[in-house]
């Protein structure tokens, strides 16, 4: 007889990521639900990202590193998944941490519902771990319409904050490798419909870190591109036209809104302020319905403060 899968599979992606990798992996080893593998695929590191996972996998086999294909974190993403065992999958970020207590957490919620995923809260923090200011991401999670809403606005924020049946993640199909942007979200959405998502209270799950050469950053390019792949690849989606019809477009129009005033508000964190202030003057031109968007007004001007 196989021996049985552990519980979880947690995914890393890891490209250069020395300065952070190993307090990531120091956190999956604090956690209190110890049934779980970790596969670290290193994407091409030239620094010393290989060294520490090597390390890590020398002292506990639960750690495995896999050479990954260097074509970018979905590819990588997708490597792991295919060498995936576990019931539950959790892709993380190898700069985020983990909250001791958020696998056995997450694993209990998935239990207890029978939701394809589990969101959880987020937390952000900056480059040297200090806790920033963010609202609670769950209290976008409608009980119904999920996908609608996840559409129209990125409310799981990062993968390391969203647990799925492993069942649900392969039937979606994994990562897109074409996408650059946004393809955690558009992954995303196509899980949604295949089930419904669950919402793990309490404390945040997921430390996410910000800092100006993460992801979050590198989404600024599109702010001002006519195409945005991501949106196109939801749009020819033939199962999400069939399902939303001509509101489709509605609800992608929002997301693009979205995505162009999440670009200002990186570009003023991040200390650019004279081109996040160009930005939104031609935001309010190019965008004039976003004037008639109260709850994006009130979140955008809420999160241009990011102070501990």
């Amino acid at each position: 007889m196989s021996k049985p899968g552990p519980e979880f599979s947690i995914i890393i992606p890891a490209r250069n990521m020395e300065r952070y990798v190993e307090e990531t992996l120091q956190s999956v080893c604090h956690q209190t639900m110890q049934d779980f593998e970790v596969l670290c695929v290193d994407d091409g590191s030239i620094d010393g990202t290989r060294e520490i996972l090597d390390r890590f996998a020398d002292c506990d086999a639960r750690f495995v590193p896999v050479n990954g294909p260097a074509k970018g974190v979905s590819a990588a993403r997708n490597l792991g998944l295919s060498l995936a065992q576990g019931k539950y999958i959790l892709f993380l970020d190898a700069d985020d941490l983990l909250h001791a207590k958020a696998l056995q957490f997450y694993a209990n919620a998935l239990a207890e519902s029978g939701a394809a995923g589990a969101v959880a809260g987020v937390q952000r923090i900056n480059s040297k771990g200090e806790e920033i200011n963010g609202a609670d991401n769950r209290l976008l999670v409608p009980s119904e319409n999920q996908l609608g809403a996840l559409l129209r606005k990125n409310y799981i924020v990062n993968g390391g904050a969203l647990a799925l049946k492993a069942d649900a993640v392969r039937q979606s199909g994994g990562y897109d490798e074409d996408l650059v942007h946004g393809e955690d979200w558009e992954f995303w959405c196509r899980v949604a419909l295949i089930g419904k998502f669950c919402v793990v209270e309490g404390s945040p799950l997921l430390y996410y870190r910000q800092v100006a050469s993460g992801a979050n950053f590198r989404t600024r390019d599109p702010a001002f591109a006519r195409r945005v792949p991501c949106l196109e690849k939801i749009s020819a989606n033939p199962e999400m036209r069939k399902f939303f019809g001509s509101r489709l477009p509605l609800f992608l129009r929002a997301r693009k809104i979205d995505i162009f005033w999440s670009g200002v508000r990186n570009q003023y964190q991040y200390g650019r302020k004279p081109m996040a202030l160009l930005e939104g003057v031609c935001g309010v031109f190019m965008y004039p319905d976003s004037l008639f968007r109260p709850k994006l007004i009130y979140r955008f001007v809420r999160s241009l403060d990011r102070r501990a």
